[in-house]
């Protein structure tokens, strides 16, 4: 029973933990943030800094199941053409779907991550429990650092290579002038891989040595 629980406790840090970085990037903030950068490159088919939010908000409101299909569809641009065309609306259903996939497997780990500490503290299983999260810590920067090394190697083939596995064929390829590739330039993503990444192997950080300093005052107290 110890060795499953050590097993599912992992599995649950390491979700929470670096599905929080990816949470994070779908907020107005990192939006903001990103757009307020300086050298992020503007639009040059004519997108004001404005309209850019605006639409990206709205994107992000659709990834994490705030507006429907329908409300998504009828977004125009300033002209009254849609804002996306089929091809790109269709690759937003898909990562939309992903999202709230990944979302929900966020929530169900956070449940299960606090019932594995609250059930540690129940039946004395402390040990375990910081043994536990220092060796997720160890994985998490494993992990985030392999995923760092490949955005500064080649950022494009490690993009390439998450979007083969997430997604069928070419469907995540889309010319220069198509509103994603308008509102969401490689440098939007090479941030979000590093943002994730930033902030996964902080909170990793802090559990690792957290648990580190718990074993060792419980060591000394016995």
């Amino acid at each position: 029973m110890k060795t499953m629980y050590k097993l599912v406790m992992i599995i649950a840090f390491c979700l929470v933990i670096i599905i929080a970085g990816i949470r994070f990037c779908l907020t107005p903030l990192f939006i903001d943030f990103e757009y307020s950068s300086p050298g992020f490159p503007t639009d040059k088919y004519g997108f004001s800094r404005d309209i850019r939010t605006e639409f990206a908000y709205q994107s992000v409101d659709y990834l994490i199941g705030k507006i429907t299909d329908t409300e998504f569809q009828a977004i125009t641009l300033p002209n009254g053409e849609p804002l996306f065309n089929q091809r790109e609306f269709s690759h937003m259903q898909d990562v939309r779907d992903l999202t709230v996939i990944m979302l929900r497997v966020w929530y169900a780990s956070l449940g299960v991550m606090l019932v594995g500490i609250l059930l540690a503290f129940k039946l004395d299983w402390q040990k375990i429990l910081f043994q536990t999260g220092k060796l997720a810590g160890m994985i998490i920067f494993v992990f985030i650092i392999t995923v760092l090394i490949g955005v500064v190697l080649n950022f494009d083939q490690l993009f390439t290579a998450f979007h083969t596995v997430f997604f069928e064929g070419d469907t995540w390829l889309f010319y220069p002038d198509d509103s994603l590739i308008r509102l969401f330039p490689t440098p939007f993503w090479v941030n979000v891989f590093v943002t994730v990444g930033v902030i996964s192997f902080t909170l990793a950080f802090i559990l690792y040595f957290s648990c580190r300093w718990l074993l060792k005052r419980n060591k000394k107290e016995v």
